[in-house]
């Protein structure tokens, strides 16, 4: 491991932290001359929208719609109440570059006051991991997308009645939860983003403190998301001037993403979008942003699963001794033997092609290797697995605190009981990366004492390590996928694919051997 005591903030270019993002999305609109990067790097996003229809003004819309997503590096869009068919969303949707939508069927119902539509806008880098679609019924939606490494990843888009429409309201919410009980079951990691026409705000302080309440049929939805362990991160810049539903003097926020048990791990932060000034909704968007560690840190397999075999070959790089690199060397160039002329009049898939095959044939003839299954991916080393579940012990924390602090009435014994665990935990933490700290802060050993600044300053000193244990994160991390191919097993067994750019990579990260490729 290297050297830890130098500043990781000006060394890495550290992403955002969810307690160092405030001053970014504090002051946006949808035409701000922001930058055109993600305001947080190596992540991925999820979006809600309400439209109000888009049958009136729907290409004007679709523009505010494609600004939007364009300036928030948008990866999931979810929009809601469109009031179209598919085929009519598919056809506007034209309008939305690098996008692909997939949308509800309509419901034309005329004994009902909105007719509904829903729809998720995939950026194409990611809807070509798309496996299903499902549309569940006007108002409720799900998209499959499946990642190497046995990653699967279910997004619902959903519109929930107001009131007013209470028997469309209740079957919107039974189907919802139905299928939120199939898809757990099915081991999907999975998100809700939507408009739910309901207040958390209110909810949170019956579920604490009046469970036989908080359990009734009425909230039952909200109930059931937070008894099963879903996550709603709460927007960094929602205040009482900003939130996801503005009319008249009534701001109030109605709209949600919502992840489940598994996803919530990677959530990093999530903020609210204010369009109340060009925008014609009445609503403005709410992101939330994940790690994109979820969806591409996993290595792929080779082509044996695409051919249906059971077993890989993997080459096992840290075996390789001198002399082996050497005869590889020699036997790749003895096969590399077209003409240089006919090689450069070739184009360029057909030069890859050709350097495949012959490093990999020379690769099979001299260098070790070995037969895996095609389930076969290399683990994270222990030490940097145990980093990113202290990193995300900590924003986890730090999200409880928000909400006491938001909250501070549902307070009790019961939150000293935990604090007192988790204290243990932090020190352990202070004392297991203290190189990496510049300042280690004295943490309260009771929260009651924490009460008379409403949690800041606790807030405060968990923010700062969770920024410095970040930044620590994201260098451990750099060193592990720089090694080959992301496999750095605790420096001893490093195994990496049939591929020719994981091959080439792995061969050159390694300054004693190189590949000469002259022709």
């Amino acid at each position: 491991m290297s050297d830890n005591n130098f500043n990781y903030d000006t060394f890495v270019q550290n992403p955002p932290n969810p307690d160092n993002v405030t001053e970014i999305f504090s002051h946006e609109s949808l035409f701000s001359s922001s930058s055109n990067t993600s305001p947080i790097p190596n992540s991925f996003n999820i979006s809600s929208f309400n439209a109000n229809g888009l049958k009136m003004h729907g290409q004007t819309k679709l523009d505010e719609i494609s600004t939007f997503f364009s300036l928030k590096h948008i990866s999931f869009g979810g929009i809601v109440d469109t009031h179209l068919h598919p085929k009519q969303m598919k056809f506007l949707s034209k309008r939305i570059s690098n996008y692909t939508v997939f949308s509800s069927n309509l419901d034309t119902s005329k004994q009902i006051l909105s007719s509904g539509g829903v729809s998720l806008f995939i950026e194409n880098s990611l809807a070509s991991h798309v496996q299903d679609f499902q549309s569940h019924s006007s108002r409720l939606l799900s998209v499959d997308l499946y990642f190497k490494g046995n990653v699967k990843l279910r997004i619902f888009v959903i519109y929930i009645p107001p009131p007013a429409e209470s028997v469309l309201r209740t079957d919107t919410i039974d189907l919802l939860i139905q299928q939120l009980t199939l898809t757990k079951q099915a081991g999907f990691y999975h998100a809700v983003c939507g408009d739910f026409n309901m207040h958390l705000d209110k909810y949170y302080p019956i579920y604490f403190n009046q469970p036989q309440i908080a359990s009734k049929h009425i909230h039952r939805l909200f109930f059931h998301l937070l008894s099963h362990g879903y996550e709603d991160y709460t927007p960094i810049n929602l205040s009482n001037s900003l939130g996801t539903f503005h009319r008249n003097d009534q701001i109030t926020r109605v709209d949600y993403v919502w992840s489940c048990p598994l996803l919530k791990g990677y959530a990093l932060t999530a903020c609210i979008f204010n369009a109340q000034d060009i925008c014609t909704s009445d609503h403005n968007p709410v992101i939330t942003y994940y790690d994109m560690s979820l969806l591409f840190a996993s290595t792929k397999l080779a082509r044996a699963r695409q051919l249906k075999r059971q077993t890989r070959r993997v080459f096992k790089f840290d075996s390789v001794i001198d002399i082996q690199w050497t005869e590889f060397a020699d036997k790749t160039d003895a096969l590399c033997d077209v003409s240089p002329s006919t090689f450069s009049s070739w184009h360029i898939n057909q030069m890859c092609e050709y350097l495949q095959s012959r490093i990999l044939k020379a690769a099979n003839a001299t260098l070790p290797s070995s037969i895996v299954g095609n389930n076969y991916t290399p683990k994270v080393p222990k030490d940097l697995e145990i980093l990113t579940q202290h990193y995300r012990f900590l924003n986890r924390l730090m999200h409880s605190i928000r909400i006491l602090r938001k909250h501070p009435l549902t307070y009790s014994v019961a939150h000293e009981h935990k604090w007192s665990i988790h204290l243990i935990r932090l020190q352990n933490i202070l004392q297991l990366y203290k190189n990496v700290f510049t300042f280690i802060p004295i943490l309260p050993s009771s929260l009651s004492s924490c009460r008379q600044d409403n949690f800041k300053l606790l807030l405060d000193d968990l923010s700062t390590i969770s920024k410095s244990l970040r930044g620590f994160q994201l260098l451990q991390e750099k060193e592990f996928q720089d090694s080959s191919i992301r496999a750095h097993l605790d420096d001893r067994n490093n195994n990496f694919e049939t591929d020719l750019s994981s091959f080439i990579d792995s061969a050159l990260s390694r300054t004693r051997r190189r590949i000469t490729l002259d022709r």
